[in-house]
């Protein structure tokens, strides 16, 4: 019902599809008409579920709350990029007007990739400059989009993928940088803090992600089989279920242990000097500080540390297979596009090679 009011304006008083009250105030009546039209629309719409003529409508930004919920049990860091593109994903969807899930088409589909990686001016230090996303990081946008609509067909919420004809990126594969004998050298060849020295041995004696180093335990290292173990924790989330894995040590990798052990003041492997966890950005600012002081040209970073460990490995002959084992990779593909089924736990003699290069 629509009602002239007498200060001009128009009153409408409806309902919506689940029977609740509408009252609204508007200044024109074709706006007051097309707003009662479309709550009209809607009961009608679910009246025709209601009686099995048409397939209940899903809203799409209910299903995105629902779909990044989903991913809470992921790693902090990957959480945080899913956060991201599902925002996009909804700052374009809005931007369209997308109320529903079956209103997203083909179409909307790919005007959503090519928003994605056009390329953006941005102002910095007052400069304009141009970015564009990298293929990688595009691509994940993409595995998103198509993972999310997946999920709703499997859910029977839609009937087709409407991003089914999306392709992947090419990505130029690059080569892994990696701390050459002379830099490693250099780098602990410098005044370094004896917890932040011993975390950056412990990374490249280990191969492990900067992640699973800081977060290891003395519960994680068994001297009796010179093994140390990788394991997902409530405080840490390996980046998969191949992530867990045992590391054999080496000969300075068991003596390195074995000199923090008997100083210990930390549940942690690797602690500051009063016994706290290491944190990871400070790690990185003081390798960065390191490198700088040696004089290592390039960048520098904890990443880097475990593309040595493989590197040294690789060019010392050592079966891919062994090394994707050792650096819990989730397949050999993986391994195979950056370096070039054992177990990890019988290389003793395999990562002995990688004390060479600290004595």
């Amino acid at each position: 019902m629509i009602r002239k009011l007498p200060n001009g304006k128009f009153f409408i008083y409806t309902v919506d599809s689940r029977g609740r009250k509408i009252r609204r105030r508007l200044n024109r009546r074709e706006d007051a008409e097309a707003l009662e039209a479309l709550y009209n629309k809607e009961r009608y719409d679910n009246k025709l579920v209601l009686i099995g003529l048409r397939k209940q409508r899903y809203l799409l930004a209910g299903e995105l709350t629902d779909f990044e919920a989903s991913k809470s049990d992921l790693r902090p860091k990957t959480l945080v990029k899913y956060k991201h593109i599902i925002k996009q994903i909804s700052v374009f969807t809005d931007k369209e007007k997308i109320k529903y899930l079956d209103e997203f088409t083909p179409d909307h589909g790919t005007s959503f990739m090519n928003e994605i990686t056009r390329e953006k001016k941005i102002i910095k230090d007052k400069e304009e400059i141009v970015i564009k996303i990298a293929p990688k990081t595009a691509n994940a946008y993409m595995v998103t989009l198509k993972s999310f609509f997946q999920d709703q067909v499997s859910k029977d919420h839609l009937v087709k993928s409407p991003v089914l004809h999306l392709k992947q990126l090419r990505v130029e594969g690059k080569k892994p940088d990696y701390y050459k004998p002379e830099e490693l050298k250099k780098f602990f060849g410098v005044e370094i803090l004896l917890p932040y020295r011993n975390l950056f041995l412990g990374l490249l004696l280990t191969g492990a992600r900067i992640g699973e180093a800081i977060s290891l335990t003395w519960e994680d290292v068994d001297f009796g089989s010179r093994l140390v173990f990788i394991r997902s924790k409530d405080t840490h989330k390996l980046k998969t279920s191949n992530s867990e894995r045992a590391i054999p040590m080496s000969q300075g990798l068991f003596d390195l242990l074995g000199t923090i052990h008997k100083y210990k003041n930390s549940e942690y492997v690797f602690s500051t000097s009063n016994g706290m966890a290491i944190r990871e950005r400070k790690a990185l600012e003081i390798c960065k500080d390191v490198a700088t002081r040696a004089g290592i040209d390039g960048r520098s970073y904890l990443h880097k540390f475990r593309a040595t460990y493989a590197t040294i490995l690789v060019r010392n002959k050592t079966p891919l297979e062994s090394i994707k084992e050792l650096l819990g990779h989730s397949s050999l593909v993986e391994t195979e596009r950056a370096y070039a089924n054992n177990e990890s736990n019988n290389m003793h003699s395999e990562v002995e090679i990688l004390d060479n290069f600290i004595k």
